[in-house]
């Protein structure tokens, strides 16, 4: 279709107003559009003010495309003509449409950094004017904005960002001009909405200014010193808007908003952090602004909640920026609250302790999170053997932890939407990190603390909080030691989950998680009161299986894991638990009730484990039959979950195998329960490692039945751990090797080749990488391998070309061990030269990339190399990107250099 403007306006209008399929076809179209050179006319007769804004859009932003991606298209004689059709179409659009205006603000831009930036003011001279301050403003704001987003050479960059700079210092000292009503007296009226929307605009495009190159950019053109002029105009004019305005929205929120984020990046810009005095000042001055601010709006549901957000965000982002300084001037400052350091602190404290519920009634205090590990980081970092952390630190964290378990507390259920559940999920987890935090600087009184905030909470929702906090110091427990607040709270814990008529699901599921995260420090303390108290959580979870299934069932299977004499002695329960719950149980609960019975049998004396064994293996061997005859889908999960916990007892691994064979020796029968069977060997095999000699036998039978029926990627994992095992004496070891070699290769051989076109992708790539990984795995381990699969190299060479391109390296170590080999008769490179010549003779193969010089060139390469796996690696890995088409790229010099640096 002719790239009329008829066809263009008819093709937009499909776009925004056609059907789905119609309007796909209409962006593919416009999109083509804009490349070409016919565009460079068409725009501007789509920017007559006569079209709708649709179009007067799509004209914008056609333009700023053929700015960026199109400028060689224009003569270096035509730049005067774009410059002033940009310029003029800029101010015929002054008064909108907004999406226009800005877009061809952007375009001007555009245009300015791609002539380097020279000439910058010249070039916005005719903006200059009074009636055309708003379009200068919006096209200063977007010119930092374009350079910080657009693709251009490093020498267009360097231009740039040099003329820029040098612009910067009298862009601020503009924006600082135009703020400067701030100081006018407002005691008797307001300032106008004009003035309101002066500030916002100057505020924006100084922000813009100052994150020149970046917010991380280490330049800029002027120091934090030279800056705080334009912070003090800044903070009075928030000052202003929310002295006159109750609850502060609209465009007064937006000027605050704005005016912050401007003093955010003037306290965080380049070499800011070098200004330790200019520093101190700013944060001083930010308390100052938000105290009285969050004084009067600190409650839930404030009208000022944004606001409130806005400042908080300020500091805690300048705070950050400024972390020495700030802990030094806490540190330095009188222990009375007067110093700016310590005011700002007990600011961003009280918005950590923000009232009411998150996310419901506030959402300030998530915004604390960074700072506070940013801080209690550079205390560490300060203090060493000579210099204790400062009392002050103690204070702020206890005061901190303290509010992390208050902000802990969860609202009734019914207040929470669904998102607002994943959003307090994960605020609950950064309290959990933060405690951390508290624990680096007050150590074990962390757990005091938090025992006497349990104690003093008057509801059960109070409580939950306080066991969430000391769920989130289990990995700080002390080994071996038993400190009177830690043992204190996890009986409290263990009251609430013991308690048979508790029903609160939140509190009772916390109280499980906690016995169940201490369970590896009851282990660790061997004392007859924590082996008591051991037993008694056990049973704790065990009796909260009914009430809260899987939290009780994890909580049961880490304190069986860890605590092995209290398991031992309550085994008989354990497994009868796993027994009868596990029936009516989701699959997860019944993997985690399972993993703990058997590591309380893995605990246990042979002659208690056994019978009970029996017992549990009789009902799992039925479920497995279950399965295989009517393709339900419990069992084998079961299996895997008991083999594995049993690893510790061989002897009983070896039971259990051998008490499920009879239904093992069936799902061979089902191709969709091959993968399952095998998962239940490959996890009796580990159990048993190198004494799975004592059934090799029966393994080699099934094996041989589930790649016979469905090769699988785990089925090649049981036979690399069986062969590295006992594939020494074990005679059935090459059948089982040959077996699933051959099998496997058959299934991931792609279809014949074309004769002209690309080969067939590989049609199971997660096979094929097993496959390498199996024969990497057995040149390195057992060598002797290779002799058992000698006749069928030259297939798996064929299989090279099927090769994922993440097994590039496995590929590249065959290849050398293959190289390496002592080939009968004729010499080992002449076979391998043969193999690989006939496998490559293919048209085609593997991609039309490939020449037959190419092939030729990557064999005499790989031939050559008989010691150097790097070498070999760098071959494949270049004949592999030749093939697709990739040589000479980017992407190709960095992945030859990585794979060159790594080895």
């Amino acid at each position: 279709m002719e790239y009329t403007t008829q066809n263009l306006e008819y093709a937009v209008s499909v776009f925004y107003n056609g059907e789905q399929e119609d309007r796909a076809k209409a962006h593919a179209w416009l999109t083509v559009a804009q490349r070409v050179p016919e565009a460079w006319n068409f725009v501007w007769e789509l920017l007559q003010p006569t079209k709708g804004t649709e179009i007067q859009f799509y004209a914008a932003t056609t333009l700023h495309t053929k700015i960026l991606r199109c400028w060689n298209e224009v003569p270096p004689e035509s730049y005067t003509e774009l410059k002033e059709k940009i310029l003029q179409s800029v101010i015929t659009y002054s008064k909108g449409p907004k999406i226009v205006t800005n877009r061809l603000c952007i375009s001007l831009a555009a245009f300015i950094l791609q002539q380097g930036s020279a000439d910058l003011a010249e070039i916005l001279r005719p903006l200059a004017s009074a009636e055309n301050t708003s379009l200068l403003l919006e096209v200063l704001t977007v010119i930092p904005e374009e350079y910080n987003s657009m693709t251009m050479g490093t020498a267009m960059r360097a231009r740039n960002r040099v003329a820029l700079n040098q612009a910067s210092r009298m862009v601020l000292d503009d924006m600082l001009r135009y703020l400067q009503t701030v100081y006018n007296d407002y005691s008797s009226s307001p300032p106008s909405e004009e003035t309101v929307h002066a500030w916002t605009c100057a505020a924006t495009c100084a922000a813009s200014w100052l994150t020149l190159g970046g917010e991380d950019s280490v330049e800029s053109a002027t120091t934090l010193p030279e800056r705080a002029p334009l912070c003090r105009a800044l903070h009075t004019a928030v000052q202003v808007l929310c002295t006159w305005n109750e609850a502060v929205s609209d465009t007064a929120l937006e000027a605050c908003e704005a005016c912050l984020s401007a003093v955010r990046a003037a306290g965080t810009a380049g070499g800011a952090a070098r200004h330790a005095h200019a520093a101190r000042a700013l944060l001083a001055d930010l308390a100052a602004l938000g105290e009285p601010l969050l004084a009067a709006n600190n409650q839930p549901n404030s009208l000022n909640e944004e606001l409130v957000s806005a400042v908080i965000t300020c500091c805690v982002a300048v705070g950050e920026c400024h972390a020495r300084v700030l802990v030094e001037a806490a540190e330095s400052e009188p222990r009375a609250l007067d110093g700016g350091a310590r005011r700002l602190l007990q600011l961003l404290l009280s918005a950590q302790a923000a009232p009411g519920h998150y996310p419901i009634h506030e959402t300030r205090s998530n915004l604390v999170f960074g700072l506070w590990y940013t801080l209690q980081d550079e205390i560490l970092n300060m203090s060493d053997s000579t210099h204790k952390i400062n009392p002050v630190w103690h204070e702020v964290f206890t005061q901190l932890l303290l509010a992390l378990v208050k902000k802990s507390e969860m609202p009734p259920e019914s207040a929470l939407s669904r998102d607002d559940q994943e959003l307090l999920r994960c605020y609950r987890q950064d309290i959990a990190d933060i405690v951390m935090y508290c624990f680096s600087i007050l150590g074990e009184s962390c757990w005091s603390i938090v025992e006497s905030a349990f104690t003093a909470a008057e509801s059960a929702l109070q409580r939950e909080a306080a066991l969430h906090v000391f769920l989130a110091l289990a990995d700080a427990a002390p080994p071996n030691r038993a400190p009177p607040a830690l043992a204190a709270l996890l009986h409290h814990a263990l009251e609430l989950a013991a308690d048979p008529a508790r029903h609160d699901t939140r509190v009772l599921h916390t109280a499980l998680d906690c016995l169940g995260a201490y369970a590896a420090w009851l282990s660790s303390v061997q004392s007859p009161q924590t082996a008591a108290l051991g037993r008694e959580c056990m049973r704790a979870a065990g009796a909260a299986l009914q009430r809260c299934p899987a939290p009780a069932a994890l909580a049961l299977r880490k304190l069986c894991v860890d605590c092995t004499a209290p398991a031992a002695a309550l085994v008989a329960d354990i497994v009868q638990v796993a027994q009868n719950v596990s029936g009516t149980a989701d699959a997860w609960t019944r993997r985690q009730l399972l993993s703990a019975a058997g590591a309380a049998l893995a605990a246990s004396e042979p002659a208690d484990a056994a019978p009970l064994l029996a017992g549990l293996a009789h009902r799992l061997r039925h479920d497995l039959t279950a399965q295989v005859r009517s393709g339900g889908k419990c069992g084998a999960a079961e299996c895997v979950s008991l083999m594995g916990a049993l690893s510790l007892r061989p002897a009983l691994a070896a039971d259990l195998f051998r008490a499920l064979l009879p239904a093992l020796g069936l799902m061979p029968t089902k191709p969709d329960l091959v993968q399952p069977m095998f998962q239940i060997l490959k996890n009796a095999v580990s159990a048993l490692m190198g004494e799975c000699s004592l059934i090799v036998d029966d393994l080699e039978k099934l094996i041989v039945a589930g790649f016979e029926t469905a090769p699988c990627p785990v089925g090649l994992d049981v036979i690399k751990l069986v062969t590295v095992f006992v594939g020494g004496e074990w005679d059935g070891a090459s059948r089982v090797v040959r077996t699933g070699i051959m099998a496997s290769a058959r299934a991931v051989s792609p279809a014949p080749a074309p004769a002209h076109g690309p080969a067939p992708a590989c049609p199971l790539p997660d096979l094929a990488e097993a496959l390498f990984a199996l024969l990497i795995a057995l040149t390195k381990k057992q060598p002797v391998a290779i002799d058992w699969i000698e006749d069928l190299l030259p297939d798996l060479v064929d299989l090279g070309g099927a090769t994922p391109r993440n097994q590039m390296e496995p590929l590249a170590e065959l290849l050398l061990a293959l190289n390496r080999a002592q080939w009968p008769g004729a010499e080992g490179s002449a076979e391998l030269g043969a193999w690989l010549r006939v496998a490559l003779a293919h048209a085609g193969f593997p991609s039309a990339h490939a020449t037959d010089a190419h092939k030729q060139k990557f064999i005499a390469a790989v031939l050559r190399e008989k010691s150097s796996k790097r070498r070999l690696l760098e071959t494949v890995q270049e004949f592999s990107l030749l093939c697709r088409g990739l040589i000479g790229t980017e992407y190709a010099r960095q992945s030859l250099a990585s794979k060159q640096m790594v080895a």
